[in-house]
This record gives structure tokens, sequence and C-alpha cells, in this order.
């Protein structure tokens, strides 16, 4: 009986010492072995409890000095779960250390990855990621790039024209437009960025352009762009769109922000959408869930900015 008291003692300590399988964090692995939490998960819930960038910042001295709060739902993560373009990979921190995001600092957490590709220096922006990190380990959906003329494609096209169009009506209401939708509404927007997952339903995010120039000016010359981002849904009824946002950007494309996409979660029947958006001096990392007829955002964490 003793032997069993002090067996249920045992665990009880492991257990307490360990998050429970339904409470986890996620993080951003960057190529030189640093992860910056950006989200949490109770069970329920997602929150996003870790520290944002700062221009100046203190780092505690070990994994034990960090505040609780800054885990959230979960105690201290020693051991993370990575997925790798390698395939999936255990990692262990080894200090807490503060690393330079656009223009700030941002506290992350050194482990033992070393990537095959080498680390770039430290000013290179927005820093290389290699996958995502989850602690513990949870089962991440890979999210596919579409490429050419897949059957993936042909169906979206009409639903992506139309969508565009609409979402470009829109910023011609607000602030007006240097062309004319005669002009601009039949040509099919340029699909630079396509990505999927899932089947039944299937889950599309799109980035597409349309590069316009006022009549006149050389073929190389540009007047504007038009850089659209989209959500599409592709069912048993067909392609719709989820949500479709366009932006009209100087040619320099200054203003614009591209999607990398980590992973998809499934978690009480319902989908989330784990990605970095980075552009010229901003990156942010951010848990979007996939509903029926919308998209929402559920955590924005700013990685940082100039």
């Amino acid at each position: 009986m003793q032997a069993f008291v002090a067996g249920a003692a045992v665990l009880a300590t492991l257990g307490a010492a360990t998050p429970a399988r339904d409470r986890f964090g996620v993080g951003v692995l960057r190529r030189d072995g640093v992860i910056i939490p950006f989200a949490a998960f109770n069970g329920k819930r997602w929150s996003s409890p870790w520290p944002v960038p700062a221009l100046s910042l203190t780092v505690p001295v070990d994994l034990r000095a960090l505040p609780s709060r800054w885990w959230g739902p979960t105690p201290a993560l020693e051991t993370w779960e990575a997925t790798t373009i390698a395939g999936p990979l255990a990692l262990r921190v080894v200090q807490p250390e503060w690393v330079d995001v656009q223009c700030q600092r941002q506290i992350g957490l050194r482990t033992n990855y070393r990537s095959e590709r080498g680390a770039p220096p430290p000013t290179e922006q927005p820093y290389p990621k290699d996958g995502l990190a989850v602690s513990p380990a949870q089962p991440i959906e890979p999210i596919k790039m579409v490429v050419g003329e897949s059957a993936d494609v042909r169906p979206l096209l009409p639903e992506l024209l139309k969508a565009f169009n609409d979402a470009e009506r829109i910023v011609e209401g607000r602030f007006g437009h240097p062309m004319a939708r005669r002009v601009r509404e039949g040509r099919e927007p340029l699909i630079e960025a396509l990505y999927a997952v899932g089947d039944g339903p299937r889950i599309y995010y799109v980035e597409a352009i349309r590069q316009y120039r006022q009549l006149g000016l050389a073929v190389a010359d540009c007047t504007a762009i038009a850089f659209g981002t989209g959500w599409f849904v592709r069912d048993g009824a067909g392609v719709r769109p989820l949500k479709m946002a366009v932006d009209l950007l100087n040619c320099n494309r200054y203003g614009a922000s591209y999607m990398l996409p980590f992973g998809a979660m499934r978690l009480n029947n319902r989908l989330f959408w784990l990605a970095q958006f980075a552009g010229w001096e901003h990156e942010r990392y951010v848990v979007l869930e996939i509903k029926a007829k919308t998209v929402d955002v559920i955590v924005n964490a700013w990685g940082g900015s100039c």
C-alpha cells in the first residue's frame, strides 16, 4: 500500500510539471535555431501571452527565470517538436536569447537546432523560418503550395476574377482608382502564390496581382499594382470565396504583406491555419480559424517592425 501511495505521488509530481495534452504552445522556428513562441491553446481558446518585441529588453538568465505568465496555460516548455521540410524534429531549449526582428528585438528560445542550409546573417529581414514548433507535440496538417495548371487552379479562376473585381471596387469607392473598370475588370489576376489544405472541403489562400500602366507608357512602365489576397473553399457545390481584399499599391509594392504558411490544426472540430505575414518593414504571426462562410483572425502576434 505504501509503495502504491509513493508511486501515485511520483506520478502526480510528474503530471504537475508536464502540460496537459490539450494545452500547448506554438512558435516559429527561425533558421538560426531560435523559437519565438507566439500562441498558446488551453483546450478551448487561443491566446498570445508571449511578450511583444521592443527596442530594449531584459532577457531572463535561464528557462526557469521566465515569468510564468509568458507561457499562458502551460508550464515552461523545455522540449519542442518542429515540423520542417526534413520532417518532425525533437528540439531542446538551451537558453532564452534575444534576436533582431526588423528594427526591434524579440525574446526567443535558443535550441539545439542546426539547419542544413546554414543560418544567414541576422540582418536579413524578414529572417528565414524553417518551420512550426509545438510543445507538447500535436498533429500538424501540411499546407501545400499549388503550382502550375493543376486541377486546383482551373475551377478557382472565375471565382477569383469576380471576387478580385468586387474587392477592387471597394478600394475605388474609398480612394479612387487610376484605371477605369472597363480597362481592368476583364483581365484575370496573375496568381503569385496559392496554398491549399484538406480535401472535403478544400481550403485555398491566394495572392494575386493586376499591374497597370497608363495609356502611352512603355510596356515595362508601371502606374500601380492591385494586390489581392483571398480565401476560397471547394466542396461538393463547387468553388466559392470566403474573404477577399485588394490593396492598390505603388509599383515598389510597399505595404504588401506576404504569407508563409506553417501548418493547419484541427481542434474540437475546428480548423485553424497558422502562418506568418511579412513585408518590407514588418512581420506578424497569426492563427486563423477557417469557418463555413468566413475566415476569422484568432491570434495576431506582432513579430517586429521598423
